[in-house]
């Protein structure tokens, strides 16, 4: 494994804002360490010296004009970008984690459904939330603050005159755009919740055991057996079999079934010589119209045969048959292919509208940023720091 080298720098200047609430400038002593790492020595330092000059650029600490009172534009605006970004990868690594599950069927759609509106509803609340943030709601209580650090000598002031337009600068509108952003994550949340509220309106039954969970007759779904198998790479077979019965009536039902194909020989890393797995049936309900609102009863056979490992690197094919009798609530007719659509796309849009958001956001606060006037970084001396 290569070797990595770490360097830090310690940054220790005054970092100066012209106010855009007074015209007057102050100055708060600006202190960071900073890292950077590389595959050479020289490369850390390098990369060390790239990102002190990003921080002593873009950074800034939260102090108010001694003036006016005022924080500026980009004290506020690096703040709130920060917030989205992280809001933009938690819920996009929650994302992908709950599509994981839903594609390889670890949790029932109707629980999926209920933990994305909720990382949609914390991440929509936590982006109102830095919305609705502002430091300059109290313009009195950041002046004494104010006071106190230019007592202490953590700041460092020249007075200005405040603007007759403070009152605004303080509390500047919101774009249009940026409120149907905001309103855009509600949508979301509601886009996520819409595959169940669409379900309950229509009183569509779920089946815990199938995947999908709401079965009609026309549709297929998916019934895990109980035993699970330890095959190599996770490869099996099988044939199965499947009758449905309402009352005295029997139906056969189209089954499918895995069908892996590995051959006389198998590559396989140690880690992929016993992995597990729980064979599974696909079974489509026969299209008749009169067992809509029925419960059936399925009993499903399955043959499987899997490659199994041998200690002498070898490896056999065992059988074993597999039995599962399973009770499904069917739906109107298509009920099942409906839900699972709708669920998709609800599910994938509030997705979409999260992360869209969420960028747009960081974008906006910004924007908010280029408000303010450029920064000056100086040494202790008061000379202009290189």
């Amino acid at each position: 494994m290569a070797k990595t080298y770490t360097s830090t720098l310690q940054i220790r200047c005054w970092k100066h804002h012209k106010c855009i609430g007074c015209n007057g400038s102050y100055a708060y002593e600006f202190i960071r360490k900073i890292t950077g790492t590389g595959r050479t020595a020289e490369k850390a330092t390098a990369a060390s010296k790239a990102n002190a000059e990003k921080a002593l650029k873009r950074d800034t600490d939260l102090h108010p004009c001694p003036t006016c009172g005022l924080y500026q534009p980009d004290m506020i605006g690096q703040r709130r970008a920060k917030r989205s970004w992280i809001v933009f990868w938690c819920a996009l690594i929650a994302f992908i984690t709950c599509l994981i599950l839903a594609a390889t069927h670890g949790v029932q759609f109707y629980t999926l459904t209920w933990v994305v509106a909720g990382i949609c509803a914390l991440a929509a609340g936590v982006h109102w939330m830095t919305a609705l943030w502002n430091p300059n709601g109290n313009l009195p209580a950041n002046l004494t603050r104010a006071a106190a650090d230019v007592a202490s000598g953590k700041l460092l002031n020249q007075p200005g005159q405040p603007s007759p337009n403070l009152k605004q600068l303080a509390h500047p509108p919101k774009s249009p755009f940026y409120l149907n952003i905001l309103l855009l994550l509600l949508g979301a949340v509601v886009a996520a919740m819409m595959p169940e509220i669409v379900r309950a309106a229509k009183h569509w039954p779920v089946n815990p055991e199938a995947y999908p969970p709401v079965v009609g007759p026309g549709d297929q779904t998916r019934i895990y057996m109980q035993e699970s198998i330890e095959s190599i790479k996770s490869y099996w077979r099988g044939q199965a079999v499947a009758q449905l019965r309402e009352g005295s009536r029997t139906y056969p039902a189209t089954t499918t079934t895995n069908q892996n194909d590995w051959g006389t020989t198998i590559h396989a890393k140690s880690s992929e010589k016993s992995s597990s797995s729980t064979p599974w049936v696909g079974i489509t309900v026969p299209a008749e119209p009169d067992l809509a609102g029925k419960v059936v009863d399925c009993a499903i056979k399955l043959a499987v045969q899997y490659p199994h490992a041998n200690g002498s690197g070898t490896f056999d094919t065992p059988s074993t048959a597999m039995q599962r009798n399973v009770s499904l609530t069917l739906a109107p007719p298509g009920a099942g292919n409906t839900y699972i659509t709708q669920w998709w796309q609800g599910t994938l849009a509030a997705m979409g509208l999260i992360l869209f958001c969420s960028v747009v956001l960081v974008f906006i606060a910004r924007s908010f940023q280029r408000r303010a006037h450029p920064t000056g970084v100086f040494n202790a001396d008061g000379t202009p720091q290189k």
